[in-house]
């Protein structure tokens, strides 16, 4: 507390100082968290009223947007609540230790730089708005779960590679993270807490209640929250125990799919690669062949990894992973995971032109795609759970070992997974360039693929496991040949 109070006495003048201590006396009356997360809750309030007066903001008018009401009781009362995995969730945990920890990243781009005192009080805000993301991991008898903690949410700059593994296991450590550099801000979710949808959602109210603070008034539309109303507790229920349980259970086993060349990197992920791209010029490419936009990358990267991938056995396929949004099939409204995934195959012998090959990829797509196959495996998947609901979480870790083998990304060659266009209220708009989405990189593969668009960006983002550049320069010639003109951004 010697630390604030030489804050306070540096910062301010002596008449200041009276308000700031009132100020930050009703703070202290609304946190029940330990010495440490006190304090640096304390310091975040204090280093915020600073940037607002070096703002030539008046001190009241400060302490007004830092209203301490705004806390709520999320950080006075004891939190007991607790949430079982979803069953898309179950296995992750279980595979950390095969060196593979499945968290990705959605990232903002504002179009000045991040205030880092501003983002941190936004960040102490809109974490209450989503009580399920404010947990850690924890072990039972026969399932992780997810237990809430009493702690103070940090925002830091970025340091480390994207998607680095995440301390999960230490006391009360977050399954999430935030961090800053220049005007971008992203947030890194280890799998068990959301998908692409839920990640989305939770990053954009952090970017409304971000530019709330800094005095811009912001409707909560377009799929953004108010980050001071309370949540639902439907955003919170496992929708996989909704799906039509009248399919049979199929899906999942695979044949080892054809790996593209490169030695995998001590580092990873050893490259990442934004490829920026023209909505329209994608969309009037795609309407030509009579496609999707997700057809038509899926088609570039089916051409990119024939060049790229290794010899083929007779068998071997190029398979790509799509992931599936079961909430366009069901009235879900779940910030958890509820997505399934299909795979386009084709045999290297088979990929000529792009041409050629789009009339079977729009077919499997289709195929795949259909709401009749998906629910037969997710039945498999509630299925899988049943079967090892009573067995001992240290009996059921080398049982999903054997699971996971042939869940794994072996089965792939890459992955694709596109969470479609990011939509913003009208009135956001001008603070925001784009948003990019990532994977964290896989075991096996040796590249994955994510993309997003907002306006008229789509930024398709390639996350390497190799030094090998025969798979991105494949797909940035693809492109340019095909007049679309990548900007390409990244890793060197």
């Amino acid at each position: 507390m010697d630390v604030i109070v030489r804050r306070i006495e540096s910062y301010f003048t002596p008449e200041e100082k009276v308000s700031v201590d009132a100020f930050l006396e009703e703070v202290r009356t609304r946190l029940s968290l330990s010495r440490k997360h006190t304090t640096l809750m304390l310091e975040d309030h204090v280093e915020a009223l600073r940037f607002y007066c070096r703002q030539g903001l008046r001190l009241e008018e400060g302490m007004s947007r830092l209203d301490p009401a705004q806390l709520s009781d999320f950080y006075q009362a004891e939190r007991t609540d607790w949430y079982p995995l979803d069953h898309a969730a179950k296995i992750y945990p279980l595979s950390m230790s095969l060196k593979r920890m499945m968290v990705f990243r959605i990232s903002g781009y504002l179009k000045d730089p991040v205030v880092p005192e501003i983002l941190q009080m936004a960040l102490t805000y809109t974490i209450k708005r989503f009580p399920y993301f404010a947990t850690t991991l924890k072990s039972g008898f026969f399932w992780h779960y997810l237990d809430s903690t009493m702690r103070r949410y940090g925002v830091k700059p970025e340091t480390k590679l994207p998607c680095a593994v995440m301390r999960v296991n230490a006391g009360a450590s977050p399954a999430l993270r935030v961090v800053y550099y220049h005007n971008r801000v992203s947030v890194e979710f280890f799998h068990i807490l959301t998908d692409g949808t839920g990640a989305s959602i939770f990053l954009r109210t952090l970017l409304r209640e971000y530019l709330r603070l800094l005095g811009h008034h912001i409707p909560a539309t377009d799929g953004v929250f108010d980050a001071a109303e309370p949540s639902e507790p439907q955003e919170w229920r496992d929708d996989f125990t909704i799906a039509d349980r009248s399919r049979k259970a199929k899906g999942f086993m695979d044949k080892r799919a054809l790996q593209l060349r490169g030695a995998i990197a001590f580092e990873q992920p050893s490259r990442v690669l934004h490829f920026n791209l023209s909505v329209e010029a994608l969309r009037k490419k795609a309407k030509e062949k009579g496609i999707t936009i997700t057809g038509l990358l899926m088609g570039y990267l089916m051409l990119a990894c024939k060049e790229a991938a290794g010899p083929a056995g007779k068998k071997q396929k190029i398979q790509i992973q799509m992931p599936v949004n079961m909430r366009k099939f069901y009235p879900s409204t779940t910030l958890r995971n509820f997505s399934m995934y299909c795979s386009i195959r084709m045999h290297p012998d088979s990929i000529t032109t792009l041409d050629s090959i789009l009339p079977e990829i729009c077919r499997q797509m289709r195929e795949g795609s259909r709401k009749e196959n998906l629910d037969q495996t997710m039945h498999l998947s509630r299925r899988l759970v049943k079967l090892l609901r009573f067995v001992p979480l240290i009996i059921k870790r080398p049982i999903a070992y054997l699971i996971y083998g042939s869940l794994g990304d072996a089965v792939f060659t890459t992955t694709l997974s596109n969470i479609g266009s990011i939509p913003l209220p009208r009135e956001m708009s001008p603070f925001v360039e784009k948003f990019d989405f990532v994977l964290g990189a896989p075991i096996t593969n040796r590249a994955c693929c994510a993309a997003c668009s907002y306006g008229d960006r789509l930024v398709l983002t390639v996350t390497k496991n190799t030094a090998n550049p025969c798979f991105e320069n494949a797909l940035y010639r693809l492109l340019t040949e095909a007049e679309l003109k990548p900007y390409v951004e990244g890793s060197e």
